[in-house]
This record gives C-alpha cells, sequence and structure tokens, in this order.
C-alpha cells in the first residue's frame, strides 16, 4: 500500500499542505475538496488510485486543514485560489498534463482551469458540482459555515461535524474516525474545526443562482460528472442539461443513491465506481 506523504509548498509566502501518493512516474491526479473539507478527506481514493498506477496529489487550500489562513479574509472566494493550484500543478507536473477531480469548491476552480491557456488539464471529474448553482443550496452551504463555534469536548465537535456531512451517504464508522481525525484540532481548552471561521463570514446568508454556462460550453476535456441523487446543489435538471450543451468528445456520468451534496467518496462502493469510470477505455484524453 502506498502512503499518503505530507508536503508543503511555499507560495508568496503562504504555506499550502499536500498529501502525495503513488508512483513517481505516475499520471498525475490532482484532488481538490469543497468549501469545508480538506486534502485528507480523499485518503482512502488516493491510496486506490495509487494502487492502479496514478500519482495523486490532494491539496488543502488556503484557509483548510494545514495550509495557511489568508491575512486578508475578504480573499476567501474562488479566483483567489487559482493562483496556489497553478503554483502547485506546476511543482508537480513540471509541464506534464494532469487530470483534475475537484469536489464542489474544488469543482469550480476545476472548470476555470480547464479553458486557461496554458494550462495541460486532460480529463475533467466534477463532484457535485455544475454549470448552475441554485441558490437555495447556496443558502443550506452557508447557513452550515456560519456555524463555527469553539467546542468543549472532541465528541461535541465530532456531533457538528457528522451533522455537517450527513449528506454523504457515510455508512462505515472508519470513515467517520477518519473525518474526525483530520477534521477536527484541538484549541486552547477546547476542540475546533480545521478550518478559518472567516470562510462561512465571508459568504452572504442569501445567494443568488450562479451560473456558469458560457464557461461549460468552452469545457472540452473528457468529464465525469459525478452527483448525490438528492444533491441541492446540483440536481438532475442542471446535470441533463450540461450533457446537453457539452462540447467535447466525453461525456460520462455517476449518481450516487442515499447522498446528497456530497458524495463521500471514502467508502468501497462509492470508490470502486469511480476507478471503473476513470480507467474505462472510453474515458481517455
Amino acid at each position: 500500500m502506498f502512503v499518503c506523504e505530507e508536503k508543503l509548498l511555499n507560495v508568496g509566502g503562504v504555506k499550502i499542505a499536500y498529501t502525495e501518493c503513488g508512483p513517481q512516474d505516475g499520471r498525475v491526479f490532482f484532488c481538490v475538496h469543497g468549501l469545508l473539507s480538506n486534502g485528507r478527506d480523499y485518503d482512502f481514493l488516493a491510496q486506490d488510485l495509487a494502487q492502479t498506477g496514478y500519482r495523486v496529489i490532494c491539496m488543502d487550500l488556503p484557509g483548510r486543514g494545514k495550509s495557511d489562513w489568508f491575512i486578508d479574509k475578504s480573499q476567501y472566494q474562488p479566483p483567489f485560489y487559482i493562483p496556489y493550484c497553478l503554483a502547485l500543478i506546476s511543482e508537480v507536473t513540471k509541464g506534464a498534463g494532469f487530470d483534475w477531480f475537484g469536489v464542489s469548491l474544488g469543482g469550480m476552480i476545476g472548470l476555470a482551469l480547464s479553458v486557461m491557456e496554458g494550462v495541460r488539464l486532460e480529463r475533467l471529474i466534477l463532484v457535485d458540482i455544475g454549470a448552475e448553482v441554485p441558490a437555495a443550496g447556496l443558502d443550506a452551504v452557508s447557513k452550515l459555515a456560519k456555524f463555527s463555534p469553539e467546542f468543549k469536548t472532541q465528541n461535541e465537535a465530532a456531533s457538528f461535524l457528522k451533522i455537517r456531512c450527513s449528506q454523504w451517504g457515510i455508512t462505515e464508522d472508519a470513515v467517520w474516525d477518519h473525518l474526525i481525525a483530520h477534521n477536527i484540532k484541538p484549541h486552547g481548552d477546547g476542540y475546533i474545526m480545521h478550518y478559518d471561521p472567516a470562510i462561512g463570514a465571508a459568504l452572504p446568508e442569501k445567494n443568488e443562482t450562479l451560473a456558469f454556462w458560457d464557461l461549460w460550453r468552452n469545457v472540452r476535456q473528457p468529464l465525469l460528472l459525478i452527483r448525490g441523487e438528492e444533491s441541492v446543489l446540483l440536481p438532475l435538471s442542471v446535470a441533463n442539461a450540461m450533457r446537453g450543451c457539452y462540447g467535447g468528445k466525453v461525456f460520462d456520468s455517476i449518481t450516487f443513491a442515499g447522498c446528497g451534496h456530497v458524495p463521500n467518496l471514502m467508502e468501497a462502493a462509492q470508490i470502486n465506481k469511480v476507478l471503473m469510470h476513470i480507467n474505462a477505455p472510453s474515458f481517455v484524453a
């Protein structure tokens, strides 16, 4: 089994944490998390991908996990994350092509990178994010993000974490144990979540629907779209509309029953299905 090795990259004075798993000469596969998550969410997936020859890079976006927090809290917006992603891409790939597996916020970043000149993003996997994001779904995410108190005990923090991740379709205790280990940290006499509370403070309480249709119509990479059947951020109607105006050659999709935003992608049943689609002969750059 490959080990997820922790590393740091200094980008303009901001330390970006990431894990690396797999052979050095493997196809580079970036995993980038959602709003309140971190790269360690994908340890299980990374190990299985590494076994099939991928070199998997799972980063902590600024303000999460072991990456530095922004001094200017207004920078917790998608455009400000892109330079750090580009720096890590350059560091790891040395100009070679790569795949991008983006979950929610990580998928938004992936969409932007997919149409940037000079960025050799060869295959795009979007998880529970699409070309349109309903306002109601954004409101639900904002509400959770704004609730980030300190907890007296680890059990209290774990109870909140289980509420935050209640739509993920998690059925295994080992997955909860892993999330608790990497999403909760001691703070003073108590515990806090691993992310900067300012992330939630930067979000509006009432949101407008976001639309990226013009950007989406320019995506040409082979595309795998993954969603939870009950997702509030990627409804089936949006997924179907994306398929209808996709301009590339390969559009594949997976819908996981029993979960909403987002599928956990940590349990064998979900991982195996993802691997089957990623490694299919038809899903090529």
